[in-house]
């Protein structure tokens, strides 16, 4: 098969022109900003709830009971202080690593429960949630864990607190 060199021309700059626009720092800093502005928001609920979140995590049944208390009350926090780094732009690396491992895990037992058959709620926004878990609920976490192993590699500190401290401790 004959590969015509125009195509394949056309598509390395392509190619280039894409790689260049998902590794931009500013793309990258946006990125961040959303995934940062997405956890603060889902923690919000189960901070307030965390009995109806214990019950959420329950209906999962992968935890032994005790382990759901502990979950209920310590996942909200990780998720709110990680956003809080992600949007403020310090530690960025630190928390996008351990949302990428919360995400690892939220798809797991997505999709432990759906092969499982299990009918529950996804509490990934609200504990007290009506709709069922779907492939969707799936495709998005997968979807969030790309963005967030992104911001591990591809951040650059652009517009937030680390940038700001290493402007004024450097003469």
């Amino acid at each position: 098969m004959k590969v015509d060199e125009r195509n394949l021309s056309t598509i390395t700059r392509m190619w280039t022109i894409l790689k260049g626009v998902l590794i931009h720092p500013y793309t990258v800093w946006i990125l961040r900003i959303v995934l940062g502005g997405i956890f603060i928001y889902a923690s919000w609920d189960k901070l307030l709830n965390p009995e109806q979140f214990a019950r959420a995590v329950q209906n999962y049944r992968i935890l032994p009971h005790p382990g759901l208390n502990i979950i209920a009350v310590t996942l909200p926090w990780v998720e709110l202080v990680c956003g809080i780094l992600l949007v403020a732009g310090f530690l960025t690396r630190g928390a996008a690593i351990i949302i990428s491992g919360l995400l690892t895990v939220f798809v797991l037992a997505l999709g432990s429960a759906m092969i499982r058959g299990i009918d529950t709620s996804c509490g990934c926004f609200s504990s007290q949630g009506t709709h069922p878990i779907t492939f969707l609920f799936l495709v998005r976490d997968a979807v969030f864990l790309v963005v967030a192993l992104h911001v591990f590699f591809y951040d650059r500190k652009i517009a937030g607190l680390a940038s700001l401290i290493l402007r004024r401790t450097i003469p």
